[in-house]
């Protein structure tokens, strides 16, 4: 699904515990090919592939994976997608040890997926070049340590993970943060961007943007 001149979402679905789950990927495109943002899980790597296809694409245009944070359905799929392609991985500096294996995910009790080494740490205000204009990585904890968003200025675009969720299509807050105030304090970070629409992991893409992050701030500030 394209979102915007050079910025893709890649939905793909799967049964948990019987009942359909939808996350989404994105894939960004720039001078040196594809940046593809999350991995999703190891069972939804057929299904990434037939994303990638249906927007044109194959493995071997992907230069960069960019994880939004730790959690399995971002970073799960990491080791079958680079079975496939040959990415420089991008991660924030404090999400980084949690995927290289100096530290054991946190919502993990038992077994971990394949630590994968970062080759690049991230920091808030980094940037890319993408064919939507510059992409800023912007520090977003709560949900996680070291989560991050993805903006657009340009684009007026948010590509929120799980910093946000879209319920039934309204954007909220994170399904289930993991600090409540870190979260609260990132979802007032983002409301002092401007953009019009978002792209939340789980919930999708939504026409909406900084009144709605707006009006989930003042909820969760009352």
């Amino acid at each position: 699904m394209k979102i915007t001149e050079g910025v893709h979402a890649l939905p793909l679905t799967l049964e948990v515990q019987d009942q359909e789950l939808t996350i989404n990927p994105a894939a960004v495109e720039t001078e040196r090919g594809l940046i593809l943002v999350d991995t999703g899980l190891p069972p939804t790597v057929d299904k990434l592939d037939a994303a990638l296809d249906s927007a044109g694409f194959d493995w071997d245009d992907i230069w960069a994976v960019l994880l939004t944070h730790q959690d399995v359905d971002h970073v799960g799929g990491l080791t079958a997608v680079i079975e496939r392609a040959d990415p420089v991985v991008f991660a924030h500096r404090e999400c980084a040890p949690y995927v290289d294996g100096r530290e054991h995910p946190i919502k993990l009790e038992d077994e971990r997926y394949p630590p994968v080494p970062v080759d690049v740490e991230l920091s808030d205000g980094d940037r890319f070049g993408t064919t939507a204009g510059p992409m800023e990585v912007v520090f977003t904890p709560g949900h996680a340590p070291g989560h991050i968003s993805l903006y657009f200025e340009e684009a007026s675009l948010l590509l929120s993970a799980d910093a946000l969720h879209a319920p039934d299509g309204d954007i909220d807050g994170p399904r289930v943060p993991l600090d409540e105030d870190l979260a609260v304090d990132s979802i007032e970070t983002l409301s002092e961007f401007s953009f019009e629409r978002t792209l939340c992991y789980h919930g999708g893409f939504v026409e909406d943007g900084t009144g709605a992050v707006e009006a989930v701030l003042d909820e969760r500030e009352d």
